[in-house]
């Protein structure tokens, strides 16, 4: 490897394409939400086969846009898990409810019925509020093990909302995602496997719950009779004509990228496998691999490869956060004895390792040397 050779952590993939989309935006004058929006809502919304998809300036706001439209606030909890990024808990809070966090599993890092019911009986027992809805987040690219989370849910009358960020094109037994919950949300971040920058889509089977979304994403108006009527305080959280025209040509990129990273995914378990102290994440046909992470024996062990890496050119960081543990949330709904430990752990101790379709596999091979290095000090 070249000494001025950098292995990033994440890459977009763009191309002439998204360039020559972006020109034709500029040309016609039309920037703000219109035709290339509702092109690309029309794409997600099929890829996924639902009737109903949203476009909005972030996977954050989606959700926030949909825990008003469900009705969800102050006098209701949302159970989401540990391990995650923290949006889900924020928008919670943002609308008023109190979020409550769940543990994970330690090699898939998503919800478990177990837990989940675990996490109910704490809240009712400190009567915290009513348990209202749960965020099965599809860490990474895993789908959720919704069968189980669902059952927890009717039983308890939660609804169920899908947090899809990482896992656009994902399917959990023979269904695509989005169709467990009430709604799902994905994200375009440039991490994600397709991306415009920001934004998000929202998708549900609902028509009426679309129709809400809609309204809110813009100031809360609706047109009668062709004037402007604002039912509603809404927001902006619109997506651009210039984003949902990169996202068309990102959409058309995407089976090779979905492609690209199963395979760079198997080189990872074949390098990295059987190595002491170093812990894989679970293998799935389901997996989309937005992220691999590795988990380490201990935070030390995880610095020292991390800086391994750094040193060798080669980007890494933390998969995600555990949100209970957090200057924010840490202590103020949990004692220390309830604390999730494996989303402690997870934080702790994982490693994102690079992972986009323009990884080469030799730069793969590098990453995975230079992790064996620095194991064997």
């Amino acid at each position: 490897m070249s000494e001025t050779h950098t292995v990033a952590l994440a890459r977009p993939w763009f191309g002439e394409e998204e360039a020559a989309a972006v020109r034709r935006v500029l040309a016609s004058g039309w920037v703000v939400q219109g035709p290339q929006v509702a092109a690309f809502e029309q794409a997600v919304g099929a890829l996924h086969q639902m009737p109903h998809a949203v476009a909005v300036s972030s996977a954050t706001a989606g959700l926030h846009l949909v825990y008003l439209a469900l009705g969800i606030g102050p006098g209701d909890v949302v159970l989401v898990p540990s391990f995650a990024w923290p949006s889900a808990a924020n928008m919670a809070a943002r609308v008023g409810a109190v979020p409550f966090f769940v543990d994970v599993d330690p090699r898939t890092y998503n919800l478990t019925s177990a837990a989940l019911q675990h996490s109910l009986r704490l809240v009712r027992e400190r009567g915290l509020g009513r348990p209202r809805a749960v965020v099965a987040v599809h860490e990474f690219g895993l789908p959720a093990p919704m069968d189980g989370i669902l059952e927890t849910a009717n039983e308890a009358g939660l609804m169920v909302i899908e947090d899809a960020a990482c896992a656009l094109g994902a399917s959990h037994q023979g269904k695509f995602l989005g169709h467990f919950g009430r709604a799902a949300v994905f994200s375009f971040h440039p991490r994600k496997s397709v991306s415009t920058g920001e934004g998000g889509v929202v998708v549900t089977r609902e028509p009426g719950l679309a129709e809400a979304i809609r309204t809110l994403r813009n100031h809360g108006q609706e047109m009668h009779n062709g004037r402007r009527e604002f039912t509603t305080t809404g927001f902006n959280y619109r997506l651009t004509e210039i984003q949902a025209a990169i996202g068309i040509e990102q959409l058309k990129r995407f089976p090779y990228i979905l492609e690209a990273k199963r395979r760079l995914a198997a080189q990872y378990f074949n390098e990295l496998d059987g190595i002491g102290g170093l812990a894989l994440p679970a293998q799935s046909p389901e997996q989309t691999w937005q992220t691999f992470m590795i988990t380490l024996e201990s935070e030390a062990l995880r610095s020292r490869v991390h800086e391994a890496c750094r040193a060798s050119g080669i980007e890494t960081g933390p998969g995600a956060v555990a949100g209970h543990a957090g200057a924010l949330w840490g202590g103020q709904f949990l004692q220390p004895q309830d604390l999730c430990p494996v989303s402690t752990r997870l934080a702790t101790c994982g490693l994102a390792l690079p992972l986009h379709a323009q990884l080469t596999p030799d730069d793969l091979r590098h990453v995975s040397s230079t992790i064996h290095k620095s194991m064997q000090k």
